[in-house]
């Protein structure tokens, strides 16, 4: 069962980064294609400074869920 369990958290890991840096290099490639002069300000989003904020909060709680749970159980 153990094993299954690093196995799982192996693939979550491989995921988050594909898709994270998927993200961003799609993002860069955009950005640098259509050659914007001015720069985005995201601090006026409310929605993004809460999305940035709770995203990296569950993942923590995703990978220390079956940790914590060994230690409620016994």
């Amino acid at each position: 069962m153990l094993s299954g369990l690093r196995f799982s958290l192996l693939l979550l890991a491989i995921v988050l980064f594909v898709t994270v840096f998927g993200v961003m290099f799609v993002s860069v490639w955009k950005h640098h294609r259509w050659g914007l002069d001015r720069q985005v300000n995201f601090h006026d989003s409310v929605l993004v400074e809460i999305c940035w904020a709770l995203i990296p909060c569950v993942i923590v709680v995703l990978l220390v869920w079956p940790t914590a749970r060994i230690f409620w159980v016994s």
